[in-house]
């Protein structure tokens, strides 16, 4: 990362790359939107290459994927032929974004592969390949992703109301 960003604009990247990461995005895409938040005039993809240290192309990629998201937009800078971006200020728009880009379809994906995995389950204690006691522990488990499963699909739709 430059040098010539201030530190307290530098821990800011850093720490959304750090949380972007923490959802298994692309840290460098977390960075782009911390530099671009903390921006006050639209940045273009040279800028943010060179200020993150990375290559254009990966600036590229990440800007592409934010303004998918919505968390960024490109802007027209008068006399500028280049694409430059910027960051909406709405986090609560982002946090909604994220929910239903990024966390629901993975929750529905873990729900179709619970009701595989029971499949599969019902489906050994029918071949006889597992025993009666392996099956009933395996059972209580999965029993338990489910209810959890079923927790957290209640509570999202809450939480994203709160945004």
């Amino acid at each position: 990362m430059s040098d010539s960003l201030p530190n307290s604009r530098r821990e800011f990247v850093e720490t959304a790359g750090r949380l972007c990461q923490l959802l298994g995005l692309p840290r460098s895409t977390g960075q782009i939107y911390g530099l671009l938040y903390l921006s006050p005039q639209p940045l273009s993809l040279d800028d943010i290459a060179e200020l993150l240290s990375i290559s254009k192309a990966s600036a590229s990629t990440g800007t592409r994927q934010l303004v998918s998201w919505q968390a960024v937009k490109e802007v027209w800078v008068p006399g500028d032929r280049r694409d430059h971006f910027e960051a909406l200020g709405d986090l609560r728009e982002l946090l909604r974004a994220g929910y239903r880009n990024f966390f629901q379809p993975k929750f529905e994906k873990s729900q179709r592969k619970l009701d595989v995995l029971l499949s599969a389950l019902e489906q050994d204690r029918k071949d006889g390949v597992i025993t009666r006691d392996d099956y009933q522990f395996c059972r209580e488990r999965l029993d338990g992703l489910g209810k959890l499963q079923d927790r957290v699909d209640k509570l999202l739709p809450l939480a994203e109301k709160f945004l």
